[in-house]
């Protein structure tokens, strides 16, 4: 059983690993699944507006910084309640769907460990049964912030020498962070069969699961992108089921966890 407000952390120290991409398909995945779901967008260079093909409307998580940053002491939740529900934006097509957009580069830039640790309680709060988060890749407070609130975290790598050494350094930030190896999982993203990259033995190096392997579809990605189409809403089967079956995986790995 799925426990409310689960939060599904997107991070990578790899940057084009397809963190949003991954990101905003299993949102749309859980959410047609009628679970609601919030998407949380915490990158420097946040870019769910351009791959949903959505305007961006109202002040999304600008409003919240500026007001965090204005109160000289905190807010309490219930005082904040308001205002987090108008920095929320509704998918049009999907009313469980929940989407908080990221700020300019330089307000997210400044975000603190307290703010971000206020913002992810505050959606703690609001009950959703998923908050994805999405990250950019760079290691900050608002990064190291929303690990600690993670319930797992996925971590996107490329099937390259750079990339694997990248995540090896990532996973060791983790272990002094104290986050056990239950609560990461690898998805290995643009798989070859060209590659001399072996999955199974970075998996053993790192010791965590792959929970997903998704194969070179770059350029269907680019092509549904484009238009604003999530993969695992595309028609195309071979586009959608690497993401689909990858969503499926992540939730029986949380209820399994649950469960122990």
């Amino acid at each position: 059983m799925l426990r409310k407000s689960t939060v599904i952390l997107v991070s990578s120290p790899q940057g084009g690993s397809g963190k949003s991409t991954i990101a905003v398909n299993l949102a749309f995945h859980y959410a047609k699944q009628n679970l609601r779901v919030l998407l949380m967008d915490l990158a420097v260079y946040g870019s769910l507006p351009s791959m949903l093909k959505i305007p961006i409307r109202g002040n999304g998580m600008s409003s919240l910084i500026t007001a965090l940053e204005q109160k000289e002491e905190e807010f309490e939740l219930t005082e904040f309640t308001g205002l987090f529900h108008d920095a929320i934006l509704h998918h049009e097509s999907m009313n469980n769907l929940h989407m908080l957009l990221s700020a300019s580069p330089l307000k997210m830039e400044k975000l603190t460990a307290n703010q971000t640790d206020y913002l992810l309680r505050s959606a703690k709060s609001e009950n959703y049964d998923l908050i994805i988060v999405d990250t950019s890749s760079e290691l900050s407070e608002r990064n190291i912030t929303a690990v600690d609130h993670a319930d797992l975290i996925l971590i996107p790598t490329l099937q390259d020498v750079t990339s694997g050494w990248k995540v090896l350094l990532y996973k060791e930030i983790l272990d002094n962070l104290n986050v056990t190896k239950d609560r990461i999982g690898l998805v290995i993203n643009r798989c070859s069969k060209y590659s001399a990259f072996n999955n199974s033995e970075f998996q053993l190096e790192l010791g965590c699961d792959v929970l997903g392997e998704i194969e070179e579809l770059s350029k269907w990605v680019h092509r549904y992108v484009n238009v604003g189409i999530p993969m695992v809403n595309a028609r195309k089967k071979r586009a959608a089921s690497p993401f689909q079956y990858l969503a499926n995986t992540v939730m029986k790995r949380l209820e399994a966890g649950y469960e122990r």
